[in-house]
């Protein structure tokens, strides 16, 4: 089965991540071609096409069977389009708040996240032979918006 994989990480930077995936094409633990989105990162794949900005993403994502995400906004619209994803969190950030993320939304519903590069080879086999994730609380907005109140108190 070959599968378009799309890698995204925000305006950011996330080597770890992108070498990892870039790896893995490269070694063909992948099943299909990958795209990469770099953001401002350093390390340019070599086993896939990417780009470093776009003033949308919504394409790629389309287009995509798997995507490959770091753990911002981009997780919201993979759930709500029921798109098979792994979110891995980028843990060099500030307050490692995308673990905390993640976290948050991997405890409501069936996504598949790691704060590991390295182990973004094993979520995607998990991932590939499951259904997208989905939420499984009626409405997240009333935690969200809980979740959110806790972080800003954190970063004031």
């Amino acid at each position: 089965m070959r599968v378009v994989i799309f890698v995204t990480v925000g305006t950011t930077h996330f080597d770890a991540l992108i070498r990892a995936v870039d790896e893995l094409a490269g070694s063909g633990r992948l099943p299909g071609p990958v795209v990469f989105q770099i953001g401002s990162g350093q390390y340019e794949p070599v086993h896939g096409a990417f780009f470093r900005f776009k003033p949308s993403i919504d394409q790629e994502l389309s287009e995509a069977d798997l995507v490959i995400t770091h753990g911002g906004a981009t997780v919201f619209s993979l759930l709500a389009q029921r798109k098979r994803f792994v979110a891995v969190a980028n843990t060099s950030l500030d307050g490692n708040h995308q673990a905390r993320f993640l976290a948050f939304l991997g405890a409501r519903s069936s996504m598949t996240w790691t704060d590991a590069p390295d182990e973004v080879g094993a979520c995607v086999e998990r991932v590939l032979v499951s259904e997208p994730a989905r939420l499984e609380a009626p409405s997240l907005a009333p935690d969200l918006l809980a979740y959110m109140r806790v972080c800003n108190n954190r970063m004031a």
